[in-house]
């Protein structure tokens, strides 16, 4: 029986296949160029003043965020060695930039590097902020 089905399919003609429809290439990159025109123009399009103006205002209505914090930073310096620790503290120490004992990074002080410190407070200090 499966002979049969593979018969059947090798003695289909190709012509009765659908055959793609051949465009010119001069007419399809003429069509993209003409999409890629109207791409640019909808973008560089003025907005409309009403919606520029409602926007000004509710920017002015809102209240303001809290500024950002001069930027600081603190120095850590690695005390203690990577060796026979979990690799989540090796990771830790790569991710502060430490490779050896002694060594002293700068970092900004946020909330990300003050934790990071403190998963591996055994095996680093910090010298100054």
């Amino acid at each position: 029986m499966t002979e049969k089905k593979s018969d059947e399919k090798a003695q289909a003609p190709k012509a009765a296949r659908p055959k793609k429809a051949a465009k010119d290439v001069d007419a399809l990159v003429a069509e993209v160029a003409e999409v890629a025109v109207a791409a640019v123009a909808a973008k560089t399009m003025p907005a409309k003043p009403a919606k520029a103006a409602k926007a000004a205002e509710a920017k002015a209505t809102e209240p303001k965020a809290m500024e950002p914090k001069a930027a600081t930073t603190i120095r850590i310096r690695q005390v203690g060695s990577g060796i026979c620790t979990p690799v989540d503290h090796k990771q830790t120490l790569k991710a502060l930039g430490l490779r050896r004992i002694r060594q002293e990074v700068v970092r900004p002080d946020t909330p990300a590097t003050r934790g990071m410190v403190r998963k591996v407070r055994h095996l680093v200090t910090v010298v100054g902020e």
